[in-house]
């Protein structure tokens, strides 16, 4: 599942989303939309300082991967970024009254608003729907090993500076990563798919923090419980490093966020993914991030 973290100082720093280690064949295509729907409820201070996001993202994924043969894949991602004030607000309020959550710092923060602050001459402030073309993806993959069951390959990527960092579009820089992915059709069950992968992404320099970690280790697992020939039930978990050295942008620690969804293949070649994500860590990952996603292979 290509679940991303859309907390806004995170989510343009290009870290891979989970993908799939097999390789397509020679010659053919893989053609996806995804849209990424996050909700951000933050309120933080620390020293002087406040941090606060308040608004939705909404980010739409064209994505083609080809086969390439001999073992090669390659991908492009274009992104388009819109930030708004948004109108889940009161359904998440409903949600977390249901069920007794926690609402954080909702009750302080008006209604379908949009806001995000970090005070200071260095900070940040944009309060304005804004939106725009995203950071572009480029990504090559090499098949290292197969079997029967299971694929593991390599994948390398970068994310070039084609968005705006003002309008948290883009993240200001180039990113470069690479990783290790493994894909497994029976995992203990031969109902029961599973995906693993983990890297490093190098992610360049920060307006929000000069002093950042400008590496950080990325990792992610992913299961697949095939309920019906044409439907299975999607479980996933995503965390890298902490990046963030200046309060309070690093108050809330380790990214760590959960998705749960479904996938409905309807005819041959294609797939439709519907999940949705909370954040684990709480204040690391937006508050809970709606995905659709609508694939074609060729």
């Amino acid at each position: 599942m290509a679940s991303r973290n859309l907390t806004p100082v995170y989510g343009n720093l290009g870290i891979p989303v989970m993908g799939n280690a097999r390789i397509p064949a020679a010659g053919s295509f893989d053609l996806g939309w995804t849209l990424h729907w996050a909700s951000h409820s933050v309120r933080e201070s620390g020293g002087n300082r406040v941090l606060e996001y308040d608004g939705e993202t909404q980010r739409h994924d064209l994505r083609v991967d080809v086969g390439l043969g001999k073992g090669f894949g390659a991908f492009v991602s274009l992104p388009y970024v819109r930030h708004l004030g948004g109108s889940f607000d009161s359904l998440i309020d409903g949600w977390h009254d249901f069920w007794g959550l926690p609402d954080g710092a909702r009750p302080e923060q008006p209604q379908d608003a949009l806001r995000y602050l970090l005070n200071g001459s260095d900070g940040f402030l944009l309060d304005d729907d804004v939106s725009g073309l995203g950071d572009v993806e480029l990504g090559l993959s090499a098949r290292l090993l197969e079997r029967e069951n299971w694929t593991l390959s390599a994948v390398a990527q970068v994310k070039l500076d084609t968005g705006d960092v003002e309008d948290f579009t883009g993240s200001g820089d180039t990113s470069y990563s690479v990783g290790l992915r493994y894909s497994s059709g029976h995992c203990l069950v031969a109902s029961l798919s599973c995906h693993l992968q983990a890297g490093v992404t190098d992610l360049g320099s920060s307006s929000f923090d000069p002093g950042m970690d400008e590496q950080t280790v990325y990792a992610g697992v992913s299961i697949a419980w095939e309920l019906l020939p044409q439907l299975a039930l999607l479980a996933q978990l995503d965390i890298h490093e902490e990046i963030y050295q200046r309060e309070p942008l690093a108050e809330n620690g380790t990214p760590l966020w959960g998705t749960l969804g479904f996938r409905w293949q309807p005819a041959q070649g294609w797939a439709i993914d519907a999940h949705f994500s909370e954040d684990l860590s709480v204040g690391t990952a937006p508050d809970v991030t709606f995905l659709l996603g609508v694939r074609r292979g060729l």
